[in-house]
């Protein structure tokens, strides 16, 4: 595996929360049409044939559930060692910057206007913290 940039390596916090989103939105509508094909088994007279279909689908969406959230667990993980990573920067401006913008996705001009400063000095507060993040050797 490549060694990554501090830039590229807190880029994956976003990235992580944006796959865990889609994941979760996934689960839902699996699980949206299972529920939906219970809807329609009660219609059905007799079940039988539906009734094993029924379970083909419940089988199916139990295992996709189960890796979904083992993707979740790891894009989790990652996004809590990216927030250890920023909070070992001694300078409190400096963390503020990278996780207002590396985890909350705020441009610049936002944070500079949270915290009183010029999107410009934002940005090269940003540029002098990046210097200072230590990434870890094993990445995601």
């Amino acid at each position: 595996m490549q060694n990554l940039t501090p830039k590229q390596y807190l880029s994956q916090a976003l990235a992580a929360d944006k796959a865990i989103n889609r994941k979760l939105d996934r689960l839902a509508d699996l699980y949206a049409a299972c529920t939906k094909s219970t809807s329609l088994l009660t219609l059905t007279p007799g079940g039988g044939h539906n009734d094993r279909a029924f379970e083909h689908r419940m089988e199916k969406y139990l295992l996709l559930r189960d890796e979904i959230n083992t993707d979740i667990d790891r894009l989790v993980d990652l996004k809590t060692e990216i927030m250890k990573v920023i909070d070992a920067i001694p300078d409190e401006d400096c963390r503020c910057v990278l996780e207002k913008h590396f985890l909350q996705g705020k441009s610049y001009t936002v944070i500079g206007q949270e915290m009183g400063y010029t999107g410009h000095y934002v940005s090269e507060k940003c540029r002098k913290a990046l210097k200072k993040v230590q990434v870890p050797e094993k990445t995601s």
